[in-house]
C-alpha cells in the first residue's frame, strides 16, 4: 500500500458523540493523500464501533488503536511513533477542519524556498460561527518563533496546521516519566519547535474550533487546579529550559514562568535539590533557592 503523504492523529476518550464531524470534515477533503490514527485512551462508549463503520466507508486509511487511559500527550505520541506520512496533524477529536485544509497546507510547504529550517506551517482557526479565533499574523508569511510570535509579535489565540514528522520524532522527551501522571501541557513538547526551526505563518483559516461555552468554563477552572500540579511544573519548566537565554532581553515572561515553575512544584512537593537540579540556567538556580521557601509556605 502507498505511504500517505500526511498522517492526521486524533487522540479521544468517550467522543463518539464528536468524531463524526471529525470524520466529516476529513471525508470531505480535497486531498486525499492521507491517514487517520484514531488512538482510543481506554474510551467506555462506543468509539470502537464508531470508527469500525468508518474503515468501511472511507476512502482514505483508518487506524484504531485502544489503549488504557494515559491522557492526550501521551496519546498523541503514541500516534507519532505510528506515524507513516512526511508530515503530521494533530486534530483533536471534538474539531473539523475545512475542506480546503490539508490541500492549502500541503501547498504551502511545497512552495516554501528553502524549508529545511522550517518545522511548522501553521494557520488560524474559526469557530463553528465563522468568527476568527485569536489574532491575524501580522504579515503572510511570517517566518518566526513561538516565542517570538507571542512576545514580540503579540499574536494570540488558537492556531493550527502541520509539522514535519521527522521534527516530531526528534524531540526529547522522557515518557516513562510523564507516564501516570495525570495533565500534561501540551507545551512541554511544543516549546522544543523553537529548538528545531522556526513556524511559517499564514493568514489562512484551516480549523473550525467548536466553542462549548459550559466546557471551555469547566477546562479553564481545571487546568491550573492542584490535581495538574506534575505537568503544570513540567510545563513551566520546558519553558524556563528552552528559552533561559532570553531572560535579559525578555525579562518578564521568564521570571512569570519561573514563579509558576515553583509554586507548581510546591504543590507538587518537590524537593529543592530536584527543583534546582531540573532547570539548567544558573541565575534560576538561585533564585530557585531563594524563592522556594515562600512558595513552599503559601502553597
Amino acid at each position: 500500500m502507498k505511504t500517505p503523504e500526511v498522517t492526521i492523529i486524533t487522540p479521544t476518550f468517550n467522543r463518539a458523540h464528536t468524531l463524526p464531524r471529525v470524520f466529516e470534515s476529513l471525508q470531505q477533503q480535497s486531498f486525499q493523500d492521507f491517514e487517520w490514527l484514531v488512538i482510543d485512551d481506554g474510551s467506555t462508549d462506543n468509539t470502537r464501533q464508531l470508527i469500525e463503520s468508518y474503515q468501511k466507508i472511507a476512502e482514505f486509511s483508518i487506524s484504531y488503536y485502544h489503549q488504557d487511559n494515559q491522557h492526550k500527550f501521551l496519546s498523541l505520541f503514541r500516534g507519532i511513533d505510528l506515524a507513516a506520512g512526511e508530515y503530521i496533524c494533530p486534530l483533536d477529536s471534538d474539531d473539523a477542519i475545512l475542506p480546503d485544509a490539508l490541500e492549502t497546507l500541503i501547498k504551502t510547504w511545497r512552495q516554501i524556498p528553502d524549508a529545511e529550517n522550517i518545522v511548522f506551517v501553521s494557520a488560524h482557526c474559526q469557530d463553528q460561527n465563522g468568527n476568527l479565533v485569536g489574532d491575524l499574523f501580522p504579515k503572510d508569511p511570517l517566518i518566526c518563533t513561538i516565542f517570538d510570535l507571542r512576545y514580540k509579535y503579540n499574536v494570540k489565540g488558537d492556531k493550527w496546521g502541520m509539522g514535519k514528522t521527522e521534527t516530531y520524532k526528534k524531540m526529547k522527551l522522557n515518557l516513562e516519566k510523564l507516564a501516570g501522571r495525570g495533565f500534561i501541557p501540551e507545551g512541554v513538547f511544543q516549546f522544543q519547535f523553537d529548538i528545531l526551526g522556526y513556524h511559517y505563518c499564514i493568514n489562512k483559516v484551516c480549523r473550525t474550533y467548536f466553542r462549548d461555552m459550559e466546557d471551555e468554563h469547566s477546562l479553564a477552572n481545571q487546568f491550573y487546579d492542584p490535581k495538574n500540579a506534575f505537568g503544570l511544573a513540567e510545563n513551566y519548566k520546558a519553558f524556563l529550559n528552552t528559552y533561559d537565554h532570553k531572560l535579559w532581553s525578555n525579562p518578564k515572561p521568564l521570571i512569570r514562568n519561573l514563579g509558576g515553575y515553583l509554586k507548581f512544584s510546591a504543590i507538587d512537593q518537590r524537593p529543592l535539590k530536584k527543583i534546582t537540579e531540573e532547570v539548567k540556567y544558573v541565575p534560576f538556580k538561585i533564585a530557585s533557592v531563594l524563592l522556594y521557601p515562600v512558595f513552599k509556605l503559601i502553597s
